[in-house]
């Protein structure tokens, strides 16, 4: 009796199945494997029991199928349980007399076998240890061929494979009952044990974020970065350690009738016929409408670990292709990348797409779009997986409207000039917000291209501000932004006051939200007061007499003169 002490799988496994016929070993728990059932006599006798063993496993990728079994149990599989994935059994018939049925791939119903109607189907499933056993019976009347067939994986509790289920079930397979002893051909094999394994689909967990968080907004025109990750898929980039064949799938996911021969020691880089399908990794991000794609700012990256930091990959690991037409990005890695980074040994577990993007000035609105990450392993049908539903990050920005109105005649007031302050105690300083979302003194020497915001009202007494910054609160702890999360305070300062009115005197309070920006209404009404008649100085008078008294004094001179020069004639 031996057993196999449980080893648990560092790595996300990736989705499909590779089947290695009959003899494969348990997966992790503590096995212990059964007495062999082993007759010297070649004949096959009326008194053993007859049975098939099935112990089910899950692999990382082709790399680790091991040889094909013998239907003896292998205590050398050293692979981890699989338990709850159900098979069925049924007897077989060939065709005729002449057919050897020993490949369910190259042999099929009603061509080469029927079902054995005398013979009632059963369903098993594997247990803890990934163990499931058939129980054919006593005597000869149990012998023949049979027909294993994996059922697709059904579990709901995934608590055993860290929440991974198997891609695709293994083909099914032929088993002979008794079977002759591979190893000793005079001997027969009574309960028949089979090692099957699955390579589980890959937790990929595409995530998107924005400047590293759900939630975010910048002013309107200025720069905001993407983040598109994932985890490695596992099998990315393999070398076949052993001989066989793997399936081919097109781009569709369809299976091709040619296969791979694996060769030990080579990558496994499979191909369908035209050449074109390779292992492949790529990310794919339709932008919003309304977002521009900085150029050239893509870039990928990959890490070690939740805790390790983002590094970048180097330039030859990867292309980036950006298409105007659609505002679609995609990131793809090279084959220098995919063996980069699909090599286990390198140990990166994570990997990223960033980007940079703006939205128009005076922008309203949220943008919320997902990803896709595209690809395909060795002997795997292709996958494409996006970020579930209610995780997507949002951008967002907001405005408000100002009506300016004359407190005496109640109508609208044109050219009164307003500057907006995050807080009162800036808008009481006279320090109001740029162009770039920064705050500065009024007056102050601002960055090239940086003007405070301005606006002032029209001839129907209305004033905007667009593309304002908001916040995000995320009140209900469920790391998605609701609409009715985002809001921020901003205050308002008349800093120019329409002819004959007054200017207003305080700071006023508007909060900003996304209802705000969308809707018509006016979030602020401010009322001037007409400047007062003050009372007359005397100022205008004393000027008159002055302009009076020049007056007679020029007068007097010239008369004067014209007296002197008629006495002296």
């Amino acid at each position: 009796m031996k057993t196999k002490t449980k080893k648990l799988l560092t790595k996300a496994v990736v989705a499909t199945t590779l089947f290695t016929a009959v003899g494969f070993a348990p997966l992790g728990s503590v096995l212990v494997a059964q007495a062999e059932d082993i007759s010297a006599d070649a004949i096959a006798d009326t008194f053993s029991h007859r049975s098939i063993t099935l112990w089910k496993y899950q692999v990382r990728d082709a790399a680790d199928l091991g040889d094909r079994g013998t239907g003896i149990f292998d205590p050398t599989v050293d692979k981890l349980a699989l338990p709850g994935i159900k098979f069925t059994l049924q007897r077989v018939i060939p065709v005729n007399g002449d057919t050897s049925l020993t490949d369910s791939r190259e042999q099929f119903l009603g061509t080469h076998y029927t079902i054995d109607p005398t013979f009632t189907p059963e369903t098993i499933t594997t247990d803890a240890d990934g163990k499931a056993y058939f129980d054919l019976g006593v005597g000869r009347a149990n012998d023949g061929i049979y027909l294993v067939t994996e059922l697709p994986d059904d579990r709901t509790d995934l608590t055993a494979t860290e929440g991974k289920k198997v891609g695709v079930p293994a083909d099914p397979f032929f088993v002979y009952v008794p079977q002759t002893n591979r190893t000793d051909l005079s001997t027969l094999i009574y309960d028949v044990q089979v090692q099957p394994k699955n390579i589980l689909e890959s937790l990929v967990n595409p995530d998107k974020t924005i400047n590293g968080i759900k939630g975010d907004s910048v002013h309107a025109a200025q720069e905001f970065q993407w983040e598109l990750a994932a985890k490695v898929p596992a099998g990315l980039w393999q070398v076949a350690t052993q001989p066989g064949k793997l399936d081919i799938y097109d781009a569709d996911g369809n299976k091709l009738p040619d296969t791979y021969d694996m060769v030990v020691g080579q990558p496994i880089t499979v191909s369908d016929p035209s050449g074109l399908l390779q292992p492949n990794f790529s990310m794919t991000d339709t932008l919003h409408p309304d977002l521009e794609y900085k150029a050239d700012s893509a870039k990928m990256q990959v890490k070690q670990g939740d805790g390790g930091p983002w590094t970048d990959l180097d330039p030859t690991d990867y292309t980036v292709t950006f298409d105007p037409a659609t505002n679609t990005l995609v990131t793809k890695l090279t084959e220098a990348g995919l063996t980069k980074v699909g090599t286990e040994a390198n140990g990166f577990t994570d990997i990223r797409t960033i980007l940079v993007t703006t939205v128009p000035e005076q922008w309203n609105g949220i943008v919320e779009n997902d990803f896709t990450v595209n690809y395909q392993i060795p002997g795997q049908e292709p996958k494409t997986v996006t970020p579930p539903p209610l995780t997507q990050p949002k951008y967002f920005t907001g405005g408000f409207d100002i009506e300016k109105t004359a407190e005496d005649t109640k109508g609208v007031l044109a050219d009164a000039e307003f500057m907006i302050a995050f807080t009162k105690e800036d808008a009481e300083a006279g320090t109001f917000i740029g162009t770039d979302g920064n705050k500065y003194a009024k007056g102050a020497t601002l960055p090239t291209g940086v003007e405070l915001i301005k606006a002032t009202s029209d001839a129907d007494g209305k004033a905007t501000f667009d593309g304002l910054a908001l916040d995000w609160t995320d009140a209900n702890s469920d790391n998605y932004v609701q609409d009715s999360e985002v809001e921020r305070t901003y205050w308002v300062v008349e800093t120019k006051a329409p002819a004959d009115y007054e200017e207003l005197k305080v700071p006023v309070e508007v909060v900003v939200n996304l209802a705000t920006a969308d809707d018509d209404s006016i979030e602020l009404d401010i009322v001037n007061k007409r400047q007062t008649k003050l009372p007359f100085t005397g100022g205008e008078g004393t000027t008159i007499l002055v302009a009076i008294a020049l007056g007679a004094i020029t007068v007097g001179t010239v008369a004067i003169m014209v007296d002197k020069k008629r006495r002296k004639a």
